[in-house]
């Protein structure tokens, strides 16, 4: 047994290296091409499969409830924040005169803050929000640097390294439990499904898969450094 979203990952997996297999073969047989001087201005053959579907039959054996994320207590998240900001002012040497100012300024807001989000989370039917957490740290960080007069003082590079380095920090360690959706086990071998099936526990599943292709795109940012990305072709 396994659970159906395994069964339908496999699925879509084996054709992501279908894909791959069927790429490298045509790379191969390019480098073939271009030896041959019978061959080497004719078109290069490549297989696509923009579609494919399958009929399969599956039997579902049973089913996992869902369990809700929980967030780690204000407290913890709190530490930890200031924790990383220490971290991070040691080892950046920011020695900034408004510095003890914005620390004091933003230990004060923060916790008010996470306080604040994590009773409405709590509240919250279904999943709680990594992101919301996130979001009330980084006003608070944002609004102790202007209070504080840091903003004037820092770089710009030095405000996005301090910035990343709080929502990198908060995001791990926002959620002490992660969530876990309804899911249901199934049997997709045919000797199982042979076995088991009848005409109450057996479904056929017909999926039709569509192949999308990504390429990588390289760009520059402003700072000079290279940055790379997957688009649609």
């Amino acid at each position: 047994m396994a659970e159906l979203s395994e069964v339908l990952g496999a699925l879509m997996v084996s054709l992501v290296h279908a894909r791959r297999m069927a790429d490298e073969e045509t790379a191969a047989v390019a480098e073939y091409y271009k030896d041959n001087p019978l061959l080497e201005g004719m078109s290069l053959p490549r297989v696509r499969v923009p579609q494919l579907t399958i009929d399969m039959p599956i039997t579902i054996d049973g089913h996992a409830s869902a369990s809700s994320a929980e967030l780690n207590s204000p407290a913890v998240i709190h530490k930890a924040v200031l924790d990383e900001l220490k971290q991070h002012v040691s080892s950046e040497g920011l020695d900034a005169t408004s510095m003890s100012k914005f620390q004091a300024t933003f230990t004060a807001d923060a916790k008010t803050a996470l306080e604040r989000v994590s009773k409405l989370e709590q509240q919250k039917q279904g999943q709680v929000s990594r992101e919301a957490i996130i979001r009330v740290v980084d006003d608070a960080l944002q609004s102790a640097m202007k209070k504080s007069g840091l903003n004037a003082e820092l770089q710009n590079t030095q405000k996005t390294n301090l910035i990343q380095a709080i929502r990198q920090k908060v995001s791990s360690i926002s959620i002490k439990k992660l969530s876990h959706p309804t899911s249901l086990t199934a049997s997709a071998i045919s000797s199982d499904v042979k076995e088991k099936a009848t005409h109450e526990s057996s479904v056929r599943l017909s999926i039709t898969l569509r192949e999308e292709g990504l390429e990588w795109s390289t760009s520059e940012t402003e700072s000079g450094s290279i940055r790379n990305r997957l688009q649609p072709e």
